[in-house]
């Protein structure tokens, strides 16, 4: 199978050609597949930690009172977080340090939150919140395990420079956001955004092939990993199955070797990508300096 994006039915496909089990149906061997695919999914995020994937943005609501809010899950760290407040969406100034943190604190305010304190497993806001107010928030997150076989059933309708997909049926629904769809005629990969209702969903961004209805589809998990990689999954998961069931430790180096160049190629690719969160560290000067001047006029 050549190098693209990949979906749970490809790789499941792809695992058994190589295997020599094309089209079975075997409950035991998917069973293998899919623990070591789940395996070989987090090993890969975490070689690519640089290659950051980013959850569509979540929202939350404040408590009254409230400082400290838990990570939604799967996250790894927030990159940004905004506050609406009437029609206005304010951005959050960011902390990084706990000093500064703890020194904010010191001083007590009745107001909405206009810092944010990213840690660990949640974060902190300050002002602590007066009132109920919705956070947007941006993050970095582990995306979780690929379990799911792609949806092609029935056909759909798209339409050029618009981002709904309509379903000749009723076999759309809302674990699909955050998938991919592809119209088989088109050949590009578009993310559902959004589920609107059983025979409707929004892409993330407008189709941009040919408007066409009846069509053939497909919806499915795809891992959140550039393209060129998504093969390494099968190519993992066929050495385990040959080191392990098979006993066959020769034919289980040569698709470890097979995995290896795929992703020596791709570290290469992705080896100046910068780690850094999207936020700038110097960020933290700016809350320092806000702070010294809430100080100054805290003592005032």
């Amino acid at each position: 199978m050549s190098a693209g994006r990949l979906t749970y039915t490809g790789l499941w496909t792809d695992f058994r050609d190589n295997t020599g089990n094309p089209g079975s149906s075997d409950t035991t061997l998917q069973a293998f597949f899919d623990r070591h695919l789940g395996t070989r999914y987090q090993d890969l995020l975490a070689e690519f930690s640089n290659y950051k994937t980013e959850a569509p943005p979540q929202t939350a609501a404040t408590v009254n009172n409230q400082q400290y809010y838990h990570n939604p899950p799967g996250i790894v760290d927030i990159e940004s977080v905004n506050i609406d407040i009437g029609d206005q969406n304010i951005p959050l100034i960011v902390v990084n340090s706990q000093q500064i943190w703890d020194e904010l604190n010191y001083i007590t305010l009745a107001n909405y939150p206009t810092h944010v304190f990213p840690r660990r497993d949640d974060f902190g806001l300050w002002p602590i919140p007066n009132a109920v107010y919705t956070i947007n928030f941006s993050s970095h997150y582990r995306d979780r395990n690929l379990t799911t076989a792609d949806v092609t059933t029935g056909t759909v309708t798209v339409t050029n420079n618009d981002a709904t997909v309509t379903h000749s049926g009723t076999s759309f629904t809302a674990l699909m956001v955050g998938r991919w769809f592809q119209a088989t005629q088109d050949g590009y990969w578009y993310r559902v955004a959004s589920f609107t209702d059983a025979s409707n969903i929004e892409l993330e961004s407008v189709f941009e092939g040919s408007s066409g209805a009846t069509l053939a589809y497909v919806i499915g998990q795809s891992p959140e990993l550039p393209e060129e990689t998504h093969i390494a999954l099968s190519y993992g998961c066929t050495a385990d199955y040959f080191r392990g069931p098979r006993k066959d430790k020769a034919t289980a180096k040569d698709w470890d070797d097979q995995y290896d160049d795929v992703l020596e190629k791709a570290k290469k690719r992705y080896a100046s990508r910068s780690n850094k969160r999207l936020i700038r560290r110097n960020i933290i000067k700016r809350a320092d300096d806000q702070v010294s001047w809430l100080w100054t006029k805290t003592i005032t």
